[in-house]
């Protein structure tokens, strides 16, 4: 009863997870403006915001989270 519970509860919850990106040095990325937006708050309107900003190119991967960026020009 309660193996069939969890795996209730894990099917509920697999559905809206992400999957998992792989990251590797020197592609390139789209910056997502969406946790960036307390730096726009001071902006008229925001719905002319870009939503991503300019290619970057990966630097350094220093954790599964944390990714070094440097600016492509």
């Amino acid at each position: 009863m309660l193996k069939k519970s969890q795996d209730k509860i894990k099917r509920y919850i697999d559905r809206n997870r992400k999957k998992e990106v792989k990251y590797k040095v020197e592609n390139s990325v789209s910056l997502s403006m969406k946790n960036l937006m307390w730096q726009m708050r001071n902006r008229k309107i925001k719905k002319l915001i870009e939503r991503f900003v300019k290619l970057y190119k990966i630097k350094k991967i220093i954790s599964k989270n944390i990714i070094e960026l440097s600016y492509q020009h």
